[in-house]
């Protein structure tokens, strides 16, 4: 194990709990259940990697959080790789842009296990 930590931010626990038996593998891993929770935890303690949901107490959390997270000197420099199924359900497709999407990677749920770890790895190793 890296020693390095990850905050998983989804609402669907079943997803937390399949995301996080891949991610203990290699890192320690801590969850949130909505934006609220995520940032309490990321102002307490944080993460090395924010992997975060779009869609989960309301339709655009996940963005609000990460923009609240880049607009912070103190989180700025924190890697976030952004989970959604909002491509499936809506048929939209969504391409990483600073100013909308301001994430790191945009990933499309289900991402296979060995993709989300190599994306990891090449943000913090």
């Amino acid at each position: 194990m890296s020693g390095k930590r990850i905050l998983l931010v989804d609402d669907d626990p079943v997803f937390v709990e399949a995301v996080s038996a891949v991610l203990e593998t290699r890192y320690a891993v801590d969850s949130a259940a909505n934006g609220t929770e995520a940032l309490e935890k990321i102002a307490r303690s944080k993460p090395d990697l924010v992997v975060l949901d779009v869609m989960m107490d309301h339709l655009s959390e996940g963005f609000d959080v990460a923009r609240h997270l880049r607009s912070d000197p103190e989180t700025r420099s924190i890697p976030i790789i952004m989970l959604t199924g909002v491509d499936q359900v809506y048929n939209v497709r969504m391409e990483v842009e600073e100013t909308w999407v301001p994430c790191d990677r945009y990933l499309e749920k289900p991402v296979p296990p060995e993709e989300l770890l190599r994306h990891i790895e090449e943000l913090i190793g």
